[in-house]
């Protein structure tokens, strides 16, 4: 266990951290829902990747994620961050016999690191390979970078054992995805897809009390926010407090796991500057929540403490903050479009939680919806997310967007027992998140949010659905 039994004992009692590791429940379309759908996406994502031939497949897709749990393999011995083949071959006339991990694109079976037979049309392997801490390819480890997807080492590669590999993929960045498709730019906010990930800011804890890396019970991601952003995440769950004790302010604001401080924020807001300066993408930046310093016990803000944050975060993304009063907001809309941020060059969108700052703030976007189950089953997770997926755009919704939050959440049972861990909990859903948003989700998922987004294939997929959508949107336009 990385932290302390304090730290236990504050998860307990705000009832966050980890829940029950369970199974991976298999996921298939409907009878009821056309296949159509699926394979559109499919063919999308190859149009996509084929650009830079990342990925290629005449007939179904394989692609690359990483096993979020650690893996005990006996004598003290722990794999951390395998990797994992997938593919999905339903409906294609013929499936490859073979699926292997590869550290270059595949050209031939004897370069293959590993080697796993493929036993069903739709499935995934975990190998006994970690995928490491691999700095960012192109540039973009320390700064901005060569445009486009690139990959990081890890390949999958698909076929029938010693003949051709007829199906391949590798484990991209993304860092110029909205630049590189100006297809989407006619849509408007709410009908983009994006990959946005939950307490964004949990990554790895900086404080004097402790500098661990992993831990079960707080830490939601593997990436820094720059390398988040890098990965193609355009939509950050913030979770801010307020600690006084802190003789500088700037240094009182920080990022959260409930009351758990994890890391300062203004660092993590020049990352997001430096992104911003250098690409063309757009960021939607979410305070989802305050958990200490900013309230009164009576539950009334402490205006100087909203306002202290609010200063932050003009002082530091100024220049790029869209206002919202300057943009189509009203109820019921679907927000601005791309190209009218990018026309004026506005391109950091900060919603906010509480209704009474933003009515004194009219430059700040409305709360943003954030559609959560509180559970820590995921059959009920999905359930409640299919339901509210397709729901969530009423007349009345003030925000253009939501949150799709596709990760499960812990009872005070769980943490108090130490039954099972973050990791766990993000494995027993990921692979279902991947699979719903290419079906189940697709005509009206937004924002889709989960915990160790490595784990997932939701970038990818978000690029594809938001580049069909901003096809569909212009072949309607010239009817």
């Amino acid at each position: 266990m990385a932290v302390s039994w304090y730290t236990v004992i504050v998860l307990v009692a705000t009832a966050l951290g980890a829940s029950i590791g369970l199974k991976f429940i298999p996921y298939r379309v409907p009878s009821n829902e056309p296949v159509i759908k699926t394979s559109r996406i499919l063919r999308t994502l190859k149009q996509v990747s084929e650009k830079q031939v990342l990925e290629k497949s005449a007939c179904g897709r394989v692609w690359v994620t990483v096993h979020s749990p650690n893996i005990n393999q006996g004598d003290r011995v722990v794999l951390q961050d395998a990797i994992e083949l997938n593919w999905d071959f339903t409906n294609c006339d013929a499936v490859p016999k073979s699926i292997g991990l590869f550290d270059d694109r595949p050209g031939s079976w004897n370069n293959a690191l590993q080697v796993f037979p493929i036993d069903a049309e739709q499935g995934y392997v975990i190998t006994t390979i970690s995928l490491g801490e691999p700095a960012p390819p192109a540039g973009w480890d320390k700064g901005p970078g060569l445009k486009g997807p690139h990959c990081l080492w890890p390949w999958a590669g698909a076929g029938d054992g010693s003949a051709s590999i007829t199906s391949y993929n590798c484990l991209k960045i993304q860092p110029s995805w909205m630049e590189d498709n100006p297809e989407i730019n006619k849509l408007r906010i709410g009908e983009l897809a994006v990959a946005g990930t939950h307490n964004a800011g949990a990554w790895r804890f900086d404080t004097e009390i402790s500098a661990v890396s992993r831990d079960s019970f707080v830490l939601c991601q593997d990436r820094s926010i720059w390398a988040q952003l890098v990965h193609g995440i355009r939509y950050f769950d913030f979770r801010v407090a307020y600690y006084d004790f802190y003789p500088n302010e700037d240094d009182r604001y920080w990022l959260n796991h409930n009351l758990i401080r994890v890391r300062p924020l203004v660092p993590l807001l020049k990352e997001i500057r430096a992104f911003l300066d250098n690409t063309k993408e757009i960021v939607f930046l979410d305070a989802h929540h305050f958990p200490i310093g900013f309230y009164e016990p009576d539950g009334s803000p402490i205006r100087a403490v909203h306002q202290g944050l609010i200063q932050l975060v003009q002082r530091e993304l100024g220049p790029h903050v869209a206002y919202a009063r300057d943009f189509g907001t009203g109820a019921g809309t679907r927000g601005p479009t791309v190209q009218s941020l990018l026309d004026a060059d506005k391109r950091l969108l900060f919603s906010y939680v509480d209704n009474a700052i933003v009515s004194e703030n009219n430059w700040l976007w409305p709360i943003l919806p954030h559609l959560w189950a509180n559970t820590n089953n995921p059959t009920e997770l999905f359930t409640y997310l299919d339901q509210a997926i397709g729901a969530v755009h009423q007349s009345n919704a003030r925000s253009p967007m939501h949150s799709a939050m596709a990760e499960t959440t812990p009872t005070v049972l769980d943490i108090l027992f130490l039954r099972g861990s973050l990791r766990e909990n993000a494995n027993a859903v990921n692979r279902n998140v991947t699979q719903r948003l290419l079906t189940r989700w697709r005509q009206n998922a937004n924002i889709v949010s989960s915990d160790f987004f490595l784990g997932n294939d939701v970038v990818d997929v978000s690029i594809a659905i938001s580049l069909e959508r901003g096809r569909a949107t212009k072949q309607s336009s010239q009817l």
